[in-house]
Formats: structure tokens, sequence, C-alpha cells
């Protein structure tokens, strides 16, 4: 079994989102999901299973 790796940007592409739709389903600013997205910010770590959960993934196959 291949463990692949998901960026932020290809699973919410994956869901057909966009950056507010997905901001806003974690309970965060837009600015706060583009920075995680653009890797300029880590992602909060009292947010990452919210993060897997939203997106139907495991935490390890999240690329952060």
């Amino acid at each position: 079994m291949i463990n692949m790796k998901f960026t932020l940007k290809e699973l919410r592409a994956r869901k057909n989102e966009t950056q507010q739709q997905s901001a806003k389903a974690l309970g965060i600013s837009v600015q706060t999901y583009n920075a995680w997205e653009q890797d300029i910010s880590n992602v909060a770590i009292s947010k990452v299973m919210k993060v897997a959960d939203h997106f139907n993934v495991t935490l390890a196959e999240i690329k952060v």
C-alpha cells in the first residue's frame, strides 16, 4: 500500500471548495487558511485533527 501525502491545496481541490469555504469549516480566517496553504505559516497543532476530519484523511496523508 502506498502512503500518499496531499497538500492542503490538493485536499481543498478534491473537495471542490474555495479557501473561504475551507476556512469557515475549520473556524479560521481566510488569511490564516491562505497562509497555511502557501506554507507561510504552520497549521496550528490545535487544528490539525480538525483539518484531517474536514478533508476526510488521516494525519499521515496531510503534507504540512
